[in-house]
């Protein structure tokens, strides 16, 4: 009976341990600043992302200003969108926009997860969306070209430079949830919300793990601890090839696509190498428990 009650003992042991791993990372994505970073603070030098902002802006330019402004400024308005799009990557006022747009969305978002979490759920996926104001981010991409246009035209006295507010507009995304059939967001805010508290569940996982140990008779501990180094390598490395390495599937739009690309990789090249990492420590353990279920009987506690 000690030898499956150590058994399972060092199973849950590793359930928790693999836990605790998703939670830390969870935890970092919602409530710490730098990973977000790491993964999205280079949007605005991808090639892609000029492309997409230049088309919206030159799309703005052309359709509203006013006819005679519109006149003055002929065909430079591509020009005008090209210089602007191309010194953002300089641009050092757009750069800490963007970071605060990054952060501020993580920051909503968790509190979004929270919220539902602690007030419940329609079961809707909608409920789980992500708005991502890019207000900031236009406002300081903008400021050039509308000081540029504020010197060039405002000499005119039929011409109001206030007009010109309209190329810093609000602009908000909602990015909608994808939910497999079936799946509930409030397991999602739930997991959110245990996130928190991954170092205890790391804790709870030496804890059990040791209790696993002293449970087993003597070849039967061996035994156990290698049962249980078998589920968190399984663990590990099905994480690592799938919620590390997630693909977020084809878009129709070419530079959309090469966005989400880029950041796919980027959240992968995050998330991936603490699971080899754990899976690496759960094939020693393997080892280590093959290794003491085959010593001499005089050798073994």
């Amino acid at each position: 009976m000690r030898q499956v009650f150590s058994v399972i003992v060092l199973l849950l042991a590793a359930l928790l341990a693999a836990s605790s791993l998703a939670g830390f990372q969870i935890n970092q994505l919602l409530r710490e600043d730098e990973p977000i970073r790491e993964i999205a603070g280079d949007l605005p030098e991808q090639e892609a992302f000029s492309e997409i902002i230049s088309a919206e802006l030159l799309e703005r330019v052309e359709a509203e200003l006013p006819s005679v402004i519109s006149a003055l400024v002929g065909d430079r308005a591509d020009s005008l969108v090209d210089d602007l799009v191309g010194s953002m990557v300089e641009n050092e006022q757009v750069s800490a926009a963007w970071d605060d747009t990054l952060q501020e969305t993580r920051s909503d978002y968790t509190a979004q997860l929270e919220g539902v979490f602690a007030d419940g759920t329609t079961g809707d996926a909608s409920d789980l969306d992500l708005a991502v104001d890019l207000s900031p981010m236009t406002e300081a991409m903008t400021e050039p070209l509308r000081e540029g246009l504020d010197s060039a035209l405002g000499w005119l006295p039929f011409v109001d430079t206030s007009s010109f507010e309209f190329l810093a507009p609000e602009v908000m995304i909602d990015v909608e949830a994808t939910l497999q059939d079936g799946a509930d967001p409030y397991t999602w805010a739930l997991l959110a919300a245990a996130s928190e508290h991954w170092l205890v569940i790391a804790i709870a996982a030496g804890v059990v793990a040791l209790l696993g140990l002293l449970l087993g008779p003597r070849r039967s501990r061996w035994v156990a601890l290698t049962v249980g180094g078998l589920l968190a390598l399984g663990l590990g490395l099905w994480i690592a090839l799938t919620a590390a390495a997630p693909d977020f599937g084809p878009l129709p739009d070419a530079a959309a696509q090469s966005l989400v690309d880029h950041v796919q990789e980027q959240y992968t090249g995050w998330a991936q190498p603490p699971w080899w990492i754990f899976s690496g420590t759960a094939g020693a353990v393997v080892v280590v428990g093959l290794l003491g279920s085959l010593m001499p009987r005089s050798k073994r506690a």
